[in-house]
Formats: structure tokens, C-alpha cells, sequence
């Protein structure tokens, strides 16, 4: 196993842990989101720190604001990689706030959307971000009224990041669907991955035959891959450079060391094998971030998880 892989294996683990002492009786889905934020940010949380930071979300949003639920973990955790949480509370508000202005009132996605906007660190430029993310938004609203779901909001904005045209990405993610017709998938899980995919660098021919042997290769090693909301993660590991083998040998690695942590192990494991394989598959994934395409590609997978599980 690589050495740069066990460290981010290890902390991905060490993030999962101390995570849930903040909120322990929050669904366990969301702990490795959370923990994937920290190790993609090379940051270790400090359960001090965060306790703090939930104390000032709760002071200063309440218990039923936009901020709560599930997403207010997910909050927490960004306060807490801030030098100053109330300043960086204080942003993620504003973000709310124009999200609100732009776009329709989808609540449960109000704090997934102003997370996103918040990611430019030039606040100046928020607005005309959220005026373009609302025309994409509109559009495709347009075009597919009943297929159109609060998601296209965190699309619209993270297309907008991207620099790609929503027409480009469009046309992409329709024939990365029909390539990938043969796997079976669910219509939202094929969505999902596809849209992925479309973000990502390189024809459809090329990203559907490097995901379709990555997935593959781990039937034939013995892993057998979820079909359902994990799909997504798998599309974004089969887009890092190296070769497809590299990619799911290291995959594998790190599932062979999960496997050996308490939360993984067991009669009645915290997670089972299948949901395991899929965090193997986002530290290998969350390895290799350093292409901006990668790293939109990597953010829109980790809100359309946030999505699916909670949503």
C-alpha cells in the first residue's frame, strides 16, 4: 500500500472518530462526509474546536434555521477549519442569503448551495456566480420542468465554477448515459454518475471505458461495487490519471486496510463491505484533486452523497 495512502486512510478513520463526539446520535452516514472534507483540506479537527463552532451555530442560526439538521455537522466542520468560525459563519450566511434571492425556496438545499457559493473565496464575485447559476437553473428547468430537482441548484452552481458550458456538459453527461446503459443503473444513480463523469476531462468514449473497467476490475478481485448512491464515487476514482490497474489495486489497498478498523469489522460492522468499498474509493478519489475539473468533479460527487443519503 502506498505510504501517502495509509496517511490519508488514517486520517480519514482518525476525522470519522472524533467527528462523532460532537453529534453522536446523527445518522453515521455522515460522519465520513464530514471526515473527507478535513482530510481533502489537510486539516485534523479538534473536537474542542468544533464543539465551539456548534455553540456559535447554535447561538447564532438556532435550532430551525437552514443551518440545522443534518447539514448543521457539515457546517460545523467548516467553522471549524476557520481561524475565525464567526467570520466564516458570517459568509456562509450571506451565501444563504443570495441563494435565497436566486433561486426557488427548496429549504433542504439552501445550506448545501451557499457551502458551494461560499467555496469562492471572492465574496465580490458571489453574486454574479448566483446570477448565472440561477439562468442555468432556469433553463434547465425549462427544458425538463418535472426532472428538475433542488440538486440542479448545486449543478447549476458548481457549472458555473467549472468554466463549462452548461450545453458542453449537457450534451457529455446524455452520452455518458447512453453509454452506460448496459450497467443497469437506477435512473437518479445514472444521473448522478454521468453528471461526474461530464465534468470531468476527455471524451465520453474515453471516461465511460475507464470507469466501466475500474468496475470491472474490482468484480474480478472479488469487490463488489454498490450500484445505488456509491456510483458516483467509483466515476470520479476511474478520472484521476493514473492507469485504471493503479487506481483499483489502490482501492483495494485502502479497503484492505479499512477492513481491519473497529467500525468496519465484526458480526454486525458499523458499516457493511459494500459502503466500506465506497470510502475506500473516495480516499483514493479525494487523493488526487489537483486538476480544478477534478476537484468540481470531486465536490459535486461528495453534495450529491450528501443528497441522496439525507435529503
Amino acid at each position: 500500500m502506498k505510504q501517502s495512502l495509509e496517511q490519508l486512510a488514517e486520517q480519514f478513520v482518525s476525522a470519522q472518530k472524533t467527528i462523532s463526539r460532537v453529534q453522536p446520535l446523527l445518522s453515521m452516514y455522515a460522519y465520513p462526509i464530514c471526515a473527507e472534507l478535513f482530510v481533502e483540506r489537510g486539516v485534523e479537527p479538534d473536537l474542542k474546536k468544533l464543539k465551539k463552532c456548534e455553540r456559535i451555530l447554535l447561538k447564532k442560526a438556532g435550532l430551525f434555521s437552514d443551518f440545522s439538521g443534518t447539514s448543521a455537522l457539515v457546517i460545523i466542520s467548516l467553522l471549524s477549519m476557520s481561524e475565525d468560525p464567526e467570520a466564516m459563519y458570517d459568509r456562509l450566511k450571506d451565501a444563504r442569503d443570495l441563494v435565497r434571492r436566486y433561486f426557488p425556496p427548496v429549504p433542504d438545499y439552501v445550506a448545501l448551495a451557499a457551502i458551494v457559493l461560499n467555496e469562492e473565496e471572492d465574496q465580490s464575485k458571489w453574486e454574479e456566480t448566483a446570477r448565472k447559476a440561477a439562468d442555468i437553473y432556469n433553463a434547465l428547468k425549462k427544458k425538463h420542468r418535472i426532472l428538475t430537482s433542488g440538486g440542479d441548484i448545486l449543478l447549476s452552481l458548481l457549472l458555473v465554477r467549472s468554466g463549462k458550458e452548461r450545453e458542453a456538459v449537457t450534451a457529455d453527461a446524455k452520452a455518458c448515459a447512453e453509454r452506460l446503459s448496459d450497467h443497469e443503473l437506477d435512473p437518479k444513480s445514472l444521473q448522478a454518475l454521468c453528471r461526474v463523469l461530464s465534468l470531468a476531462d476527455g471524451t465520453p468514449d474515453e471516461k465511460c471505458e475507464r470507469f466501466t473497467r475500474l468496475y470491472e476490475i474490482l468484480k474480478e478481485r472479488g469487490r463488489k461495487y454498490g450500484k445505488e448512491y456509491q456510483i458516483p464515487m467509483l466515476g470520479l476514482a476511474a478520472m484521476l490519471p493514473q492507469e485504471i490497474e493503479e487506481i483499483a489495486q489502490d482501492i483495494i489497498d485502502v479497503d484492505n486496510f479499512l477492513s481491519k478498523e473497529e467500525m468496519y469489522k465484526g458480526i454486525v460492522p458499523r458499516y457493511s463491505k459494500t459502503v466500506r468499498l465506497m470510502h475506500a474509493a473516495m480516499v483514493v478519489a479525494g487523493s488526487g484533486g489537483a486538476s480544478q475539473n477534478l476537484y468540481i468533479a470531486m465536490e459535486i460527487t461528495m453534495w450529491m452523497l450528501f443528497d441522496v443519503l439525507f435529503i
